[in-house]
């Protein structure tokens, strides 16, 4: 028995990356994985009885809205084109108070004493913000992080931006002190049009960038370890045959995805073939620990651990974030997520919304409710969503709340995270979303003054 205790264009995107070339310097407004057709819109809202949306934001700047990050009283909205600055003290009430124009998707971010990190996995112009869109064969085209000062938000300042060869499609911080925090970024070249001077096909490594909190100007790349025992993922896997041409998609050994426990020192990589358990004891030099490799697990994209460090969450994002795959015909293994045994690496179970959707659906990105006596996962399912499940019996999982927003605008959800008793979304088309669920499960879960979904600072058992 686990035991717990408090302690205190046209054209398809796939896994984020646009299969038709654009043009240098051309400003692309559906430059998104927010192509997909909304399949619910003009319909009311579906959602359980215990679930209820409070506040909507809509999007800024016609662009993808893409992952979150929170700390204080702020919620930080990355999109394809900059980065939001949310007040979330009135949750209800939510207030967007900045929007920084800073071009380069996919914008993950992450924030560490208000430092703000981004990644652009487009290649740019320039390391500044006011570049544009050009070619990765360009020589001169930057990609990689980008380092911002945001303490105050009205007068945020962007300090560093670090080239990462093939870019950072993700990113995910490993604090190594109240003055220090690495970088682990993932980044791949996974179309003919992303491979250039900086980026070769095969990739096969991750790279660390350090950070000096009091001195972030100076950031810069120390390690670039090899992505040992990751196979070649075979983008057939993706079965988007119908979609784009032959060629149009290569083999690649990068990662997608990192989730970090700090206190245990693990990490999980979900490098698209397989996944991984890392031990960061040496942040520059991760070991494998474990190997995964559920075969109906299509493409590893994101990973988060409980919060007593016993199990893993792994997501399955199949048909690249593209195509259809909550509908009645589908499996219920396809597109969903997997848990494991943290210790050995052996599998436990799945879950998958378990309601049928015809719109572009697989789990995409998640975390797990701190400081509960059970493991309550809140994940992005894009049309299918926000969905939230029990999974402390791995074998059979159960939802206790969902909401799938119809009219006006449907949903087709990017991130959902729960944090500090509300759950927060950041919607491909609709923008950010506030949502309330009235569950004894989630009762007197921890808060937590800074929370990067990627990053899990402490444990709760």
């Amino acid at each position: 028995m686990r035991r717990r205790w408090r302690l205190l264009t046209i054209g398809t995107t796939v896994m984020g990356i646009m299969l038709l070339p654009i043009s240098a310097g051309a400003h692309d407004p559906e430059h998104d994985h927010g192509t997909h057709p909304p399949t619910g819109g003009g319909a009311p809202d579906l959602h359980s009885d215990n679930m209820t949306l409070l506040k909507n934001l809509p999007k800024v700047d016609n662009a993808t809205q893409s992952d979150l990050a929170f700390e204080g009283r702020y919620a930080y909205a990355g999109t394809f084109t900059g980065f939001r600055i949310i007040d979330i003290s009135n949750p209800a009430a939510a207030q967007q108070v900045t929007f920084f124009p800073c071009n380069g998707g996919q914008g993950d971010v992450s924030i560490y004493n208000g430092l703000l990190f981004s990644s652009v996995d487009t290649p740019q112009t320039k390391p500044s913000c006011d570049s544009t869109n050009t070619t990765a064969s360009n020589p001169a085209a930057w990609e990689g992080v980008r380092i911002f000062d945001v303490r105050d938000p009205a007068n945020v300042k962007h300090i560093a931006s670090v080239r990462t060869d093939c870019g950072s499609h993700t990113h995910a911080l490993v604090p190594a002190g109240r003055n220090s925090v690495f970088i682990y970024v993932a980044s791949y070249g996974v179309t003919p049009g992303s491979l250039g001077p900086h980026c070769r096909q095969d990739h096969g490594k991750i790279s660390v960038i350090h950070v000096a909190v009091n001195n972030p100007d100076k950031a810069r790349v120390v390690a670039t370890p090899p992505t040992t025992g990751v196979p070649t993922f075979d983008a057939s896997r993706l079965e988007l045959d119908d979609l784009v041409p032959p060629g149009a998609l290569l083999d690649t050994r990068g990662c997608h995805d990192f989730s970090v426990l700090k206190p245990l020192k693990l990490a999980a990589a979900a490098c698209l073939s397989v996944g991984q358990i890392w031990d960061i004891s040496d942040p520059t030099r991760p070991t494998v620990l474990h190997t995964l490799t559920t075969e109906e697990v299509r493409a590893w994209h994101s990973a988060a651990f409980t919060w007593d460090g016993e199990r893993v969450v792994f997501g399955d994002e199949a048909g690249g974030g593209a195509l259809p795959r909550c509908r009645a015909q589908d499996p219920p293994t396809t597109g969903a997520v997997w848990i494991y045994d943290v210790t050995s690496g052996a599998e436990l179970g799945h879950y998958k919304l378990p309601r049928a959707e015809t719109g572009v659906c697989t789990m995409h990105n998640f975390n797990l409710v701190p400081g509960v006596s059970r493991d309550i996962l809140v994940s992005a399912a894009y049309t299918g969503g926000t969905t939230v499940a029990d999974l402390t019996d791995p074998a059979n999982p159960v939802e206790i709340g969902f909401y799938r927003a119809g009219d006006p605008i449907a949903a087709d959800t990017w991130s959902s995270y729960w944090h500090n008793g509300f759950i927060y979304a950041n919607d491909i088309t609709r923008g950010f979303d506030v949502f309330s669920i009235n569950h004894p499960a989630v009762a007197g879960a921890a808060s937590l003054s800074r929370d990067n979904p990627q990053t899990q600072e402490i444990l709760f058992r």
